[in-house]
């Protein structure tokens, strides 16, 4: 054995072997990996420039060649996202990141196109200035809507172009004129047959309404021209009535807006009509249709104050003239309700007040100007309280005539809403409307602690653990898509598991595992729908807590 001078040395020759082969090991064994590849085009094998790419948290855009790298990945299945915003895609691929090592994939994006042709009248003459909307399918309180994604306005010879659009989706085009209406009612004495004539809003091909549109499907990259949509002549109406508001408060402007069915957010403003001191009012240049009055003062604020009026009705244009409309002023008005619990929670948890009020989306600014430019711009006000459980609430100062979601929250952990009702509407899924300055009848809101949590262990057909899908928990009596779409739970899973989803009430339950991800539209809760046989079904008791087996659908 060889002698060491000091200890010093000794420890030197037996530790420095042993930090060496460390750091060889360290040098040897990366914590990270590497993934390039390129972006290409599913149709023309046209590589992709200036493509979003991502992972993880790490951001590149491709170069000239549709290529890219991203470095300094966490090892394992990791998602790589392609986004284009310009060419109207959003796609990826899953990729297994190695320590040290570089893996290499190509993502084939579906691009967007356009849709393009002209608006012409009933005479085959080119509609200038008109809006023209392209709509999108979705779910909104439990029924089918239509959301708008793009608007352009025709030109001088009646020209539009949308883009880029998504490819792969069912789309409707309304397209409108603006209403230019006149606060002079003289026109009430001129017959029907000398009125100017006006253009009625009409869904593509020539229909008045979103149930008789024809969809459009646009393929990949496609460029879809020739769409012809013919608007026709309408006679032209006029409507007068008085806004009668309490004594000593200042009569405010009436909005008329028009009412389109099926359309989400469905008001266009058509004028804003300021009345005479006794409250009179009236307006010329509407075409058959429907139709919200409003009138509004002191109540951009939240809450309203206490010398605030509003007032509401829905009008119906046939063909005739309507005179001596009565727009009711009210100040704000109550809601009250009765809260209970069934079961109740236990301990501290029965004591902790719940939040329980209402919200609501107003409109400020939802138009289609002379232009034919389109603009929107809403607010969102909450009204409200916390209330002790069981025990009955109020909820005070609310608008007359709006519209509200009503819900509850800041529940203890395993508590959700079992029942919110008032007669025969179902406000978990639907509206309340205080029509004329009072709710009819009493909230009947009832909560429950009996929910349970279900947590996924999700992996890949080779059984290898997945990252970055979303976990999707289904109600399994859902009766259709637009029902489900309300009541879909969903969570990331990451390296394997999902995150607890819950609160569940007890039930049986479809759970997936999938890429898809929900965006607002209609399209991803068709498609989740109409993979269910692919979920498996768990049955959730209460008080429980739930793990599941599943494979992530391709």
């Amino acid at each position: 054995m060889k002698h060491c001078a000091t200890i010093t040395t000794c420890l030197a020759a037996i530790l420095f072997p042993l930090a060496l082969a460390w750091s060889q090991d360290a040098t040897a064994k990366p914590e990270h990996g590497t993934v390039t590849g390129a972006v290409i085009n599913a149709l023309t094998q046209a590589p992709l420039a200036g493509v979003t790419v991502s992972a993880n948290g790490s951001t590149v855009t491709t170069d000239v060649h549709g290529q890219f790298a991203l470095t300094h990945l966490e090892p394992g299945r990791q998602w790589i996202s392609a986004n284009d915003e310009r060419r109207a895609f959003s796609t990826g691929v899953y990729a297994l990141v190695i320590a040290g090592q570089e893996t290499a994939v190509e993502i084939y994006a579906k691009p967007g196109g356009t849709i393009s042709g002209k608006v012409l009248d009933e005479e085959q003459k080119p509609v200038a200035g008109a809006a023209v909307l392209l709509l999108e399918k979705k779910f909104e309180h439990g029924e089918a809507a239509y959301d708008r994604q793009l608007t352009s306005t025709t030109g001088d010879a009646g020209e539009f172009s949308l883009a880029p659009v998504r490819a792969e989706r069912n789309y409707l085009i309304l397209v409108k004129k603006p209403l230019a209406l006149s606060a002079n009612t003289a026109a009430v004495s001129v017959p029907r047959s000398k009125r100017p004539h006006v253009l009625a809003p009409t869904y593509y091909p020539n229909s008045p309404d979103a149930l008789g549109a024809q969809p459009i499907l646009l393929a990949p990259g496609e460029n879809h021209t020739g769409v012809e949509i013919k608007m026709p002549a309408a006679d032209s109406f006029c409507v007068d009535g008085k806004l009668e508001v309490p004594t000593g408060i200042r009569p405010t402007s009436v909005t008329i807006t028009e009412h389109m069915s099926l359309l989400a957010g469905s008001t266009f403003t058509a004028a804003r009509i300021e009345p005479k001191p006794a409250g009179d009012f009236g307006a010329c240049g509407l075409h058959p249709g429907d139709y919200f009055m409003a009138a509004r003062s002191g109540q951009t604020s939240n809450p309203p104050p206490a010398d605030s009026v509003s007032a509401f009705k829905q009008i119906t244009v046939i063909d005739a003239d309507l005179h001596d409309l009565k727009l009711l002023a009210h100040p704000p008005t109550a809601i009250s309700g009765d809260a209970t619990w069934d079961p109740a929670p236990s301990g501290k948890a029965a004591e902790t007040p719940v939040q329980i009020g209402v919200t609501e989306s107003l409109p400020l600014d939802d138009q289609v100007d002379q232009a034919g430019r389109y603009s929107s711009f809403a607010a969102m006000f909450w009204f409200g309280g916390r209330f002790p459980v069981p025990g009955p609430f109020t909820l005070s100062r609310l608008p007359a005539g709006g519209t509200y979601q009503f819900g509850a929250a800041n529940l203890p952990s395993d508590c959700y809403t079992k029942e919110a009702s008032l007669g025969s509407t179902n406000l978990q899924e639907g509206l309340l409307r205080t029509m004329d300055g009072t709710a009819a009848g009493r909230i009947r809101l009832v909560l429950a602690c009996d929910g349970s949590f279900l947590t996924a262990r999700v992996s890949d057909s080779e059984g290898n653990p997945v990252s970055h899908v979303q976990l999707y928990v289904m109600p399994s009596d859902a009766p259709s898509e637009a029902a489900l779409s309300s009541r879909i739970r969903t969570g990331e899973v990451e390296n394997g598991w999902s995150g607890s989803i819950g609160p569940l009430p007890p039930g049986k339950y479809l759970v997936l595992a999938s890429e898809l991800e929900l965006d607002g539209t209609a399209e991803p809760v068709i498609k989740l729908w109409q993979a269910r046989s692919k979920a498996i079904e768990v049955e959730v008791g209460p008080h429980a807590q739930v793990t599941t087996n599943l494979v992530a659908v391709e």
